[in-house]
């Protein structure tokens, strides 16, 4: 739970840099052309192939640029599977004519080496954050050489580090049921200062919101505060946001919201236990209306929201309450 919010929040590494809207417009553009029968249009617009060279003739050679059209060659591959891949080196023939072979090469490096993770998806899932870095470095050297260093620049490596290292941490803490709380902010504000002060991702330590609510997601955490009756579960949760840096009175103002978010959950709980009562009695459309009356009773203005999302499978009150944060 902890590590799946710290990807989520923290987590600041992308492989390439993004590609331009500029680009992505021409291309949808372009595409529009491709999907009409062979040979009653140029498939894609000299618009596209302009934008390519406008964004990436400077620096074409290098194979980081190179790598970097992945993720267009995986739309194109996507719209026209059966020849997005002549496709594609057409496009980049009339871009890049003296480079044309070589970002092919690369491009299907990196297809390669995506195929590899998802082949060995279990095996690094079993990895410690720091392991799996290490093993996908490998890898990525295996399939490139010192290339690597390009397509994986030095502060993306040191990026990718330092998540490593706190996911590391994450995962420790994510089983740490025999320290106590104290003990348990201080590794996490500790790890956070070590990992990130003095770095491009330094701003993250001025995120209070988002910081708690990954620390109020760690197993152990939860696991400890569903242990404590309400009165004591709630001090306790003000006390961690203290600790976290935050004012009296934003901790005032959420424990206000917390306060507002139990009674939700209990009103939620209680309307699950009715609604399977329900379904245990009724069907077809009396159940419907039954259902209904029940959303009107529990939820006022959210029952159609409520229904919406039940409608589409989502059953807000069976995630996980966590304490702190929902």
């Amino acid at each position: 739970m902890g590590i799946a919010a710290l990807i989520a929040v923290i987590a600041i590494f992308i492989m390439q840099e993004p590609v331009p809207e500029q680009v992505h417009n021409a291309f949808n553009q372009g595409r529009k052309s491709a999907l009409t029968p062979p040979g009653t249009q140029d498939p894609f617009s000299d618009q596209f192939v302009r934008e390519l060279q406008r964004y990436y003739g400077r620096t074409i050679s290098s194979k980081a640029t190179q790598a970097s059209l992945y993720d267009l060659w995986n739309s194109i591959m996507g719209s026209r599977p059966d020849k997005g891949r002549e496709l594609f080196y057409g496009i980049l023939k009339r871009a890049f004519p003296g480079h044309v072979d070589a970002i092919m090469a690369t491009l299907d490096k990196i297809d390669q080496y995506k195929q590899w993770i998802e082949d060995n998806k279990a095996a690094l899932s079993r990895m410690s954050e720091t392991e799996r870095l290490a093993v996908l470095q490998k890898k990525r050297f295996e399939l490139f050489g010192e290339d690597a260093r390009q397509i994986w620049t030095g502060e993306e490596l040191a990026t990718e580090a330092r998540r490593a290292k706190m996911q590391d941490t994450l995962a420790v803490l994510n089983e740490s049921h025999d320290t106590t709380m104290d003990e348990k902010i201080e590794v996490y504000r500790e790890a956070l200062r070590e990992t990130y002060q003095g770095t491009p991702e330094g701003f993250i330590l001025d995120q209070g919101p988002l910081l708690s609510k990954v620390f109020f997601s760690i197993d152990s955490v939860q696991d400890e505060l569903k242990q404590m009756n309400p009165q004591d579960r709630q001090q306790e949760i003000n006390r961690i946001r203290r600790e976290m840096g935050f004012t009296e009175k934003q901790v005032e103002s959420m424990a206000r919201r917390d306060a507002d978010n139990e009674l939700r959950w209990e009103a939620g709980l209680q309307y699950m236990q009715d609604r399977e009562a329900a379904v245990q009695q009724y069907d077809g459309a009396r159940l419907e209306e039954k259902l209904g009356e029940l959303r009107e009773q529990y939820f006022d203005d959210e029952a159609d929201t409520i229904a919406r999302e039940e409608k589409d499978g989502f059953f807000r009150f069976k995630r996980p309450h966590i304490y702190g944060r929902n």
